[in-house]
């Protein structure tokens, strides 16, 4: 019977644990996922108004590779939002035209830019790629023809060190429901029934457990609970107050609280 009971108790505690890992991979990859969107559009925010100041200069029959004013605002743009490196336009064809980043205009545009760019059609890209990671944003003439990219990157180590910091707090949050649920499957496979209410934390014996450990338990209930909490009302916002050495007890073989082979009472 005692082995069978083990072997209960352990299929349940497997089951918290399988439950609760798989609910916490899920929070946290749902966590990336949507790390990534929000980074994405936060940035398209900032580089949609240099697209369409750049749009506006088109429009007024300037060139492409000549617009003076353009340097002037994408510094002032970069300087909007600390996550942003650098701010870089470059043509179809790879050629940077214009960056915030004088050394990285004088090494070209990386090969993951130009490829993304080019199997995004026409719509927004990003790239993870370590210190190359940005997002890019198409810049359309007149005739709806894309004629270069703006490009705005960031560091992904940063973004990283943020999703890295969630999932070390989902961790935490994880253990400790794992040891909660894993606790009260126990105590349920035991015959112990624990449950909430109006704040306070209420238990008893459920039915399966043996009759004179039930009516020994039942009948101690309240000098049990008074021991436990210490006079105090425990509450889910109220923490536990420390415990004073008392008197162990165990579970007899008859299945009756004892100490030292006599049925007691819990002081």
């Amino acid at each position: 019977m005692n082995k069978a009971r083990s072997q209960m108790i352990l299929i349940a505690v497997l089951v918290c644990l399988f439950s609760v890992g798989m609910a916490g991979l899920l929070n946290f990859f749902k966590y990336r996922s949507t790390s990534d969107r929000l980074i994405k559009e936060r940035l398209v925010v900032v580089g949609l108004g240099i697209e369409n100041s750049i749009r506006s200069s088109l429009a007024l029959g300037l060139q492409f590779s000549d617009l003076g004013t353009l340097p002037e605002m994408m510094q002032r743009e970069r300087g909007t939002d600390d996550m942003i490196r650098s701010i870089e336009v470059f043509d179809t064809e790879g050629k940077t035209l214009y960056s915030t980043d004088r050394l990285r205009a004088m090494r070209g545009v990386p090969e993951s830019w130009k490829s993304e760019a080019k199997d995004a059609d026409g719509d927004q890209w990003m790239v993870k790629a370590g210190l190359n990671s940005a997002v890019g944003i198409p810049v359309k003439n007149n005739f709806g023809l894309v004629i270069g990219h703006l490009a705005l990157r960031f560091d992904e180590a940063q973004v990283d060190a943020s999703t890295w910091g969630v999932a070390r707090e989902l961790v935490i949050i994880s253990l400790i429901v794992f040891v909660c649920s894993a606790v009260l499957a126990t105590l349920a496979r035991l015959g112990v029934t624990c449950w909430v209410q109006d704040g306070d934390v209420c238990f008893r014996p459920s039915a399966a457990v043996p009759p004179t450990l039930r009516a020994t338990t039942v009948a101690h209930r309240s000098e049990l609970v008074t021991h436990l909490l210490r006079r105090r009302s425990f509450t889910l916002f109220t923490p536990f107050p420390p415990f004073t050495p008392f008197t162990p007890f165990t579970l007899a073989a008859t299945g009756e609280l004892s100490e030292r082979g006599r049925p007691v009472a819990v002081h």
